[in-house]
């Protein structure tokens, strides 16, 4: 299907704000400065985002989705356990590896000053943990629901601990690097999985 202009122009719109807030930050983002990037008047841009604050909220809510896409493809297999926790590990942290994880950042800044943000970073993680809890029902079936819950919350915490590790050793963590620390943090995940009964 092909897109509208309009269309284009809304994610042309996103890719300048996305590159402008990963290399300044939100306070270096700028309607007038984006409009001149892309050659458009600040009128036209404010047809498809009328406030700096509606721009930003686009870009982070497309980010938050990026993690929920990637658990929404695991195939979640009752058999093997190994292939499920890897896949939905490796799928999360090599996303995180990428710029995508300063995003994570600066939403959580932003959380802190407007609720706007703060209610997208609740929404995406309550999608996380409600598919690492699907997870933990399918890998541990005999776990009452609170302890499902309260293992899906550590689950959650070990992935967000390692992805923030990964973050800040943005040299060492790539690579070889990264495909250790994913493989560390499955077999983490596993033993958890299969102790916590």
């Amino acid at each position: 299907m092909k897109s509208s202009k309009g269309e284009e122009r809304r994610l042309a719109i996103e890719a300048a704000a996305r590159q402008m807030l990963l290399n300044q930050g939100y306070s270096g983002v700028s309607l007038r400065k984006i409009a001149n990037q892309l050659g458009i008047s600040v009128g036209n841009l404010q047809y498809y985002f009328s406030t700096k604050d509606d721009l930003v909220e686009a870009v982070i809510l497309g980010e938050t989705q990026k993690p929920i896409e990637l658990l929404g493809n695991v195939l979640w297999n009752p058999n093997d356990l190994e292939a499920n926790v890897d896949q939905a590990v490796g799928s999360l942290m090599r996303y995180y590896a990428s710029d995508a994880g300063r995003f994570y950042a600066i939403m959580e800044v932003l959380a802190l000053h407007d609720h706007r943000y703060a209610k997208i970073k609740a929404d995406g993680y309550a999608y996380i943990l409600s598919h690492i809890e699907q997870l933990v029902a399918i890998m541990s079936p005999n776990l009452s629901l609170d302890r499902r819950a309260g293992l899906a919350q550590v689950l959650v915490a070990l992935i967000d601990g390692a992805s923030l590790q990964v973050q800040f050793s943005r040299g060492s963590a790539h690579g070889d690097g990264i495909a250790a620390l994913i493989d560390d943090v499955s077999k983490a995940i596993q033993h958890l999985l299969r102790v916590w009964e």
